[in-house]
């Protein structure tokens, strides 16, 4: 019974790409069939032309020849122009026939034009014929392509989806499995009340990540599937300010993580969504802590940047950093590199926060990108931010 199911799994895996080959099979012989029936055609066709042509000219030459009253004059045979009456030679073109008993030094023949006209109706038939063809192949052949691509995008979408949510059933099953012991422990009084502290910070962190799990999954949605208006509530923010405060908030994740902040002026403010950027620096931090081995530091960057007219904050990990092709593939939605990344992963996070997080930056009117220079060398994002009007005023006086 093992192999039968291997074999109907293989079946169903596969079933696509036989359909696909079958198809472009059947289709290299209908357009063998095809040109082969067409070209017979034509030629039968031109043939019979032909045939119609001598048998004419066979009976109107006996007609002539056989009158000894009406000696034919040489020119265009007046009764039907296709022919002409010619003096016999040597050199006399095929489709000519004598006028014999009588006028045996006179020819009957077809005129070199009727001849041209039906050899350029026989190779117009062919081209146009060809050329039919040829768009029909072409045509199904796309139709073909165009089908196996949308079987192979749905599977992949339906394997996608699947993984993902795989992945989210363990992210919350896991900090909810935690909770639940020290709830347990805490309700038998179990605990030693130096460690308390300690555990309840745990417990809020688990709620902290499930907390942003369930806001990116509510994103994600709201992004991919819209029904209602998702405006930003824009508002002028001090970035220094709300970066500090982020972190600040944050400790708790980042225990075990060395900080640096670098602030290119006092004050820098923006016109952005706060809950939003809150949002985005979820992501960018979860991810930094998912894929960066014990021992990380963050460096964080507030600066404006001169070129572009807008305020960017850059957020540089030490963690294993990525290939260059990377830097647009870690934002497809579902998009998950375990197996793709160097280093030790554990095989955690839904794939959907970069996703989402650059999705909102450009509903701020901003952006978000990732570089990396290489495997083991960290990654570094940067989310663009438009300034406020006072800021702009301010740097165009500047």
């Amino acid at each position: 019974m093992k192999w039968t199911d291997s074999i109907k799994r293989r079946s169903k895996r596969h079933a696509h790409h036989v359909i696909f080959g079958v198809s472009i099979l059947s289709l290299a012989l209908l357009a063998t069939w095809w040109s082969v029936f067409i070209n017979r055609s034509i030629n039968e066709r031109r043939a019979l032309h032909k045939q119609n042509l001598e048998s004419t000219l066979g009976l109107l030459s006996w007609h002539l020849g056989r009158d000894k009253n009406n000696q034919p004059k040489p020119g265009i045979f007046k009764s039907d122009n296709r022919f002409e009456i010619v003096p016999c030679s040597a050199d006399t073109l095929q489709f000519s026939r004598p006028l014999l008993p009588h006028w045996p030094q006179l020819c009957l023949r077809v005129r070199e034009p009727e001849l041209k006209s039906i050899e350029e109706d026989f190779k117009q038939k062919k081209v146009m014929v060809i050329g039919e063809s040829s768009l029909l192949v072409l045509i199904i052949l796309l139709g073909s392509i165009l089908l196996y691509k949308f079987i192979q995008l749905e599977r992949r979408s339906a394997r996608e989806v699947e993984e993902f949510w795989g992945r989210v059933t363990h992210e919350i099953k896991t900090p909810i499995t935690g909770i639940k012991a020290f709830l347990q422990s805490l309700k038998n009084q179990s605990l030693d009340p130096a460690q308390l502290p300690q555990f309840v910070d745990m417990a809020l962190n688990q709620v902290e990540k499930q907390e942003q799990l369930a806001e990116n999954i509510l994103a994600g949605c709201g992004l991919r599937y819209p029904k209602t208006d998702h405006t930003p509530l824009m508002e002028d923010l001090n970035l220094n300010e709300c970066i500090q405060a982020y972190f600040d908030n944050h400790m708790i994740l980042l225990t075990d993580t060395k900080l640096s902040f670098h602030f290119d002026r006092d004050s820098l403010m923006v016109r952005a969504d706060c809950h939003i950027l809150r949002l985005i620096l979820d992501n960018i931090v979860e991810n930094a802590l998912k894929y960066c081995s014990p021992g990380l530091v963050l460096t964080v960057n507030v600066y404006l940047q001169n070129k572009s007219k807008k305020a960017v904050v850059t957020i540089r990990d030490n963690g294993p950093g990525f290939k260059p092709e990377f830097s647009q593939r870690i934002f497809e939605a579902y998009r998950y590199l375990d197996g793709e990344l160097p280093g030790t992963l554990h095989g955690h996070g839904s794939g959907m926060g970069l996703y989402i997080s650059r999705q909102l930056a450009e509903k701020m009117g901003g952006y978000l990108e990732a570089s990396s220079t290489g495997e083991g060398r960290g990654a570094e994002f940067r989310l663009y931010l438009n300034l406020s009007k006072a800021q702009k005023d301010e740097t165009i006086q500047d």
